[in-house]
């Protein structure tokens, strides 16, 4: 190699050592990514629909009505019902899923306003009181909707507790309200997720790229990690109610009246109560609140 590439490529490790310093140095003395996007004003635009407001966020989600689509209800063709059903199981990507109460007996699924196109690769089938639902070649879906895949419609008999209630979306968005599970799984990819008014034991919350809203009650264990994304949570009751294992890389987290910011930060809290809270933040953003002071 000649002398010129060697000074060359030397030139560019000590460039990426030095930044990598000057990154564990800031994180080290709190820089966060927020406080970067806010200083060059860099918003959270591509979740607008959502909420503009992170400090206020869990005023503007009691506030958020979902679309008025949430009402169709399509033909026969397009409407299947399912008796008996404890379990849900709902897996997709590139698609709009709403979930919501109603006043009948069955568990419903309407396709109606899927894109015609897709149809055939929405599959869903319940088998010994589950109902599964997920998407085939999902990464086919954008390219042959031309990104307008549409949007699900699964309606839960109100006031129905369901053994178990998972939801896995990918690049999608999800709207809940009004779910009350043993065991709650929410898990967003880069997608969307706002969930109103839960009811669960047991809530395990997964957020990668993406971004998520929840408010509800747990009773008995939570379990919370964020990657990349944000994630928001206002929870009944107070901060004391819980136990804490928290973990956070260079994001931010903050539980109640606490924050917790800086470089592979790890604190376990035990206030006596056996409910366990254990939340793990990479370097994204997540902020837990209560519906009670302390």
């Amino acid at each position: 190699m000649k002398r010129g590439w060697k000074i060359f490529w030397i030139v560019c490790a000590c460039i990426v050592g030095i930044g990598l310093l000057l990154c564990i140095a800031g994180a080290a003395m709190g820089v966060t990514f927020s406080a970067v996007r806010s200083a060059y004003g860099v918003d959270q635009a591509r979740y607008a629909s959502y909420w503009h407001n992170w400090d206020n966020w869990d005023d503007d989600i009691d506030d958020y009505d979902y679309d008025d689509n949430g009402d169709v209800q399509g033909s026969a063709e397009d409407v299947s019902s399912f008796s008996g059903i404890h379990e849900l199981s709902v897996d997709v990507s590139y698609l709009e899923v709403i979930v919501r109460p109603y006043t009948g007996d069955d568990v419903t699924v309407d396709v109606s306003q899927v894109n015609p196109k897709l149809k055939g690769r929405l599959e869903y089938e319940a088998d010994e009181g589950e109902l599964s639902i997920e998407t085939r070649e999902s990464n086919w879906w954008p390219k042959s909707a031309r990104n307008n895949t549409g949007y699900l419609v699964i309606q839960v008999p109100e006031g129905n507790i369901l053994n178990e209630a998972s939801f896995e979306i990918g690049a999608g968005i999800l709207e809940i309200e009004n779910i009350k599970a043993d065991s709650l799984d929410i898990s967003v990819g880069a997608g969307e997720a706002v969930v109103k008014r839960f009811e669960t034991a047991q809530l395990d919350v997964e957020c990668g790229a993406g971004k998520g809203a929840l408010s509800g009650s747990v009773t008995k264990e939570a379990s919370v990690e964020c990657g990349v994304g944000e994630l928001a949570m206002a929870l009944s009751g107070n901060q004391r109610d819980y136990d804490y294992r928290l973990k956070c890389g260079i994001g931010e987290l903050t539980v109640g009246n606490d924050s917790y910011t800086g470089f592979d930060s790890k604190r376990s809290i035990d206030n006596g109560t056996g409910k366990l809270m254990d939340i793990n933040c990479g370097i994204g953003q997540v902020k837990i609140t209560f519906t009670e002071g302390l």
